[in-house]
């Protein structure tokens, strides 16, 4: 069965006052005409599906507007909730949702939801599980309380307390912060390590599909693996390939995975220089983080730029 993995769209993302719905439109449309070219069976998207908990009425209808198009091709989609999410408005609807094979899981508490496909392989098991935090830990498992003080315990018992029958197929959706993986300045991490989860957690799951980081990157073997945003979202990013994940779980034991990268609407570009060549730079339409290196820089430098 072949899935596309994608996390963090961000729909409703603003960048230095710039409204970043045009962006995200355009590069949704095209990660649509990957799905239809490379004929995907199904699609997991791993959390932050929105930069607020609250989002706007633009970001909503964009997003509906996505997955709707997945559900006229009778492509099944799973989804999760991520920390930029609310749990409770993301899963507004599931139940309906479900009706047209989109299953969306957010949940307050620590829950791990479990779904079931097939193919000609044998059955596939689907484990969504929303992120994460220790308080919802120990509200879920208060006999264990004392023992969770750090998003690894919390992940840990979790894990402890969800059956894996790892003589099938197994596909965990999460959207956490593991060891080890590379960050940018646009992802919200705890201060001290306190949010990082150790990927050995993950060991019976085939594929394991990551939200969260926006590099696109695995930690610690193939399977395991980030989608990365599908956009630049700070310019701390600017060196990081935005692509889509395809994942191809043949029998049990053999994964292919795929990346095809994605060609934004707009680039992004760090320059820097004198205040005269930047002036005689060619015009762009890029977003453009500029760093003046004049000793005085005339006094308009900013608005002329």
């Amino acid at each position: 069965m072949r899935f596309l993995h994608l996390a963090d769209l961000h729909l409703g993302k603003v960048l230095h006052k710039q409204n970043l719905l045009e962006d995200q439109k355009f590069i949704l449309h095209e990660i649509l005409q990957i799905a239809e070219e490379r004929q995907i069976d199904a699609v997991l998207i791993a959390g932050d599906v929105y930069q607020r908990n609250a989002p706007s009425a633009e970001a909503m209808t964009l997003f509906s507007n996505f997955i709707t198009e997945f559900t006229i091709r009778h492509l099944p989609c799973y989804i999760i909730s991520g920390n930029h999410d609310s749990a409770e408005r993301i899963a507004y609807l599931a139940p309906l949702a479900q009706r047209s094979n989109v299953y969306i899981s957010g949940a307050d508490t620590a829950k791990i939801y479990q779904y079931t496909c097939s193919d000609a392989y044998g059955e596939i098991i689907l484990h969504l599980m929303p992120f994460t935090t220790p308080m919802q830990m120990r509200t879920a498992a208060p006999d264990q309380a004392d023992e969770i003080q750090t998003y690894n315990d919390a992940i840990r018992i979790l894990m402890q307390n969800h059956t894996v029958d790892t003589r099938k197929r197994n596909i965990l959706i999460a959207h956490q912060f593991l060891t080890g993986a590379q960050v940018c300045d646009s992802e919200e991490l705890a201060i001290g390590g306190l949010d990082q989860v150790s990927a050995s957690l993950f060991d019976d799951y085939d594929y394991v599909a990551l939200g969260h980081l926006h590099g696109p990157q695995q930690v610690e073997r193939p399977e395991i693996r980030y989608a990365g945003s599908p956009l630049m979202y700070s310019f701390s990013e600017v060196h990081q390939r935005k692509s889509v994940t395809i994942v191809d779980l043949l029998e049990k034991g053999h994964v292919h995975i795929e990346t095809v990268p994605l060609k934004p609407l707009r680039n992004m570009q760090i320059l820097s220089g004198s205040f005269e060549d930047l002036m005689q730079m060619p015009r762009c339409e890029d977003y453009v983080q500029l760093t003046v290196t004049d000793p005085v820089p005339p006094v308009n430098a900013a608005r002329a730029l």
